[in-house]
């Protein structure tokens, strides 16, 4: 039968908890009559209580036979060091005495190391607020303690050295935005003219050349171009006609090469026009685009200023000296994450400097948690880097904390003899406040493979431990054991079990009286 589960029972027979009264009444009187037995053994002749030693135990409750190898680990009573001890509890009780039983395990042991700990803040995590520039504090908008989140205002400085790179911030976007249209006008007039120049060297007539330019702005070159352009289209137009009636005498040679020289300079002045024109156009793009350049780096430059001394982008996008007046010199001090105001040494009107801190603010959902481990302890630092270790602190003794470790040592302390340790905790609710003193438990393997029970199933008596063996149906037999290391739960057995034998882990109490019941017995 299970011991953890309940005896079936007819309606008729008492509850519970009057069979637990009825047992106890029983027990106590039992005592008593032992008791009784024993004082008035006490009174009688020396030989009349060998006599009575000698007298045979009753059976249900005691039994005695010779010890074997593993029964005998440990040191014994002196009268019972070669036998052992067999005691006898129906199983109809067990649930009324709180019999557990658990196997004997074989594994791996952990060893906790109970040290002191401070909870600290989170280094990573902590922000001392110093101003960028000189100024006059305009408003404070946190208190200490308070909490804020990520940006949010903390206090607001007029400073001069602000106004002034805002204000040459926006002429620099002024000047930007004029050198920006600019290169836009002239690449359209350098592509307008492209265009033209790649018409009059196919030769497209004058009339469609006025038609398809019309409303395509070219600035001076359109007058430049189309002039020589004419005239060379006229002085070949002449050419081409003398040539015709030449050969009939109507004119003479003389007029024909002098028409064919004024062509050919009005070819020249044309051709000479046309490499004119693509050089102003390549001599114009490249200074609007330089032009374009310096003003973009020049407004670059004003705009990282800002951003070196704090200023915001949302800010840098509404710069408007005419609708901002004085404001434009404020100098905005924010929250650079979400966190608690921890100091705060700033107040209205107040100079203030780059080297003066005015507030610290410190994120205070996780913290860290130091640890001087000693020497001795050197050995757990292998297996603690990466592992999560327990806390406990008497302000919350019902819960538990967890850490993670992130830094197990690596030199010791020559004046205090410790190495540091540093974990990292979640503290969403803030319960550990920085300052406080915490319990930290470091559990590690430091044995392998080695037998081990409860310790509760660990009884004692006269200096010498033992357990109770379950042998099967309502048998019990006491068997003295060597023990080893113990932590917080368990104990190893260095000697008096094997794996898988099972023990009494609970209600050991009730065959521990019924055992000494039975000793004073045979006294």
């Amino acid at each position: 039968m299970n011991p953890t589960e309940t005896s079936q029972r007819p309606a008729h027979q008492p509850t519970l908890s009057a069979r637990g009264i009825a047992l106890s009444v029983l027990c106590l009187l039992l005592f008593l009559l032992i008791a009784a037995m024993f004082i008035n053994r006490r009174g009688e002749s020396h030989d009349h209580a060998v006599g009575t030693q000698q007298a045979d135990a009753t059976p249900i409750q005691l039994a005695n036979f010779e010890a074997d190898d593993v029964t005998s680990a440990g040191a014994t009573d002196a009268g019972n060091a070669d036998r052992t001890e067999l005691l006898e509890l129906p199983e109809s009780r067990w649930e009324v005495s709180g019999i557990q039983l658990r196997p004997v395990e074989r594994g791996a042991f952990e060893t906790t190391v109970r040290l002191t700990g401070k909870v600290s803040l989170n280094q990573d995590r902590v922000a001392h607020i110093y101003p960028m520039v000189e100024g006059i504090v305009e408003s404070v908008s946190v208190g200490l303690g308070q909490q804020v989140k990520a940006g949010q205002l903390l206090a607001t400085i007029h400073s001069r050295e602000i106004g002034e790179a805002k204000l040459k911030l926006f002429q620099s976007r002024l000047q930007l935005e004029m050198a920006t249209a600019k290169h836009e006008m002239q690449t359209e007039i350098a592509n307008n003219v492209r265009d033209l120049v790649k018409a009059l060297r196919e030769r497209m007539p004058i009339e469609q050349i006025e038609v398809a330019f019309r409303s395509r702005p070219m600035g001076e070159y359109r007058e430049r171009l189309l002039t020589a352009y004419s005239s060379y289209t006229k002085s070949q137009a002449d050419v081409s006609r003398l040539q015709g009636i030449a050969n009939s005498g109507a004119v003479s040679g003389k007029t024909l090469l002098s028409a064919e020289a004024n062509r050919n300079a009005d070819q020249a002045t044309f051709q000479s026009r046309l490499e004119e024109v693509e050089h102003g156009l390549r001599m114009s793009s490249l200074l609007s685009s330089q032009l374009l350049k310096e003003t973009e780096t020049q407004a670059a430059v004003a705009e990282t200023t800002l951003h070196i001394l704090g200023v915001r982008d949302e800010e840098l996008k509404k710069i408007d000296p005419a609708e901002q007046g004085e404001g434009i010199s404020h100098y905005l001090l924010r929250a650079p994450f979400d966190g608690t105001v921890l100091t705060k040494d700033v107040v209205l009107s107040e100079q203030v400097r780059p080297d003066v801190m005015l507030l610290s603010i410190a994120d205070l959902s996780t913290v860290w948690i130091l640890t001087d481990l000693y020497q001795e302890h050197i050995p757990l630092l292998a297996s603690l880097a990466g592992q999560t270790i327990h806390l406990h602190s008497e302000s919350w003794p019902d819960q538990t904390f967890e850490a993670e470790v992130f830094f197990a040592g690596e030199t010791m302390d020559e004046s205090t003899r410790t190495i540091s340790m540093r974990a990292i905790a979640d503290n969403a609710e803030h319960l550990l406040k920085p300052g406080m003193f915490v319990t930290v438990d470091l559990s590690a393997v430091t044995q392998q493979d080695v037998l081990q029970v409860p310790l509760t199933a660990i009884q004692e008596h006269e200096g010498q431990k033992f357990v109770f063996i379950h042998r099967g149906e309502a048998q019990f037999e006491r068997r003295n054991v060597r023990v080893g290391t113990a932590n917080e739960r368990s104990i190893t057995i260095k000697q008096g079990l094997e794996p898988d034998e099972s023990v009494v882990v609970q209600g050991g109490f009730i065959l521990k009286s019924q055992m000494l019941a039975d000793l004073m017995g045979e006294e």
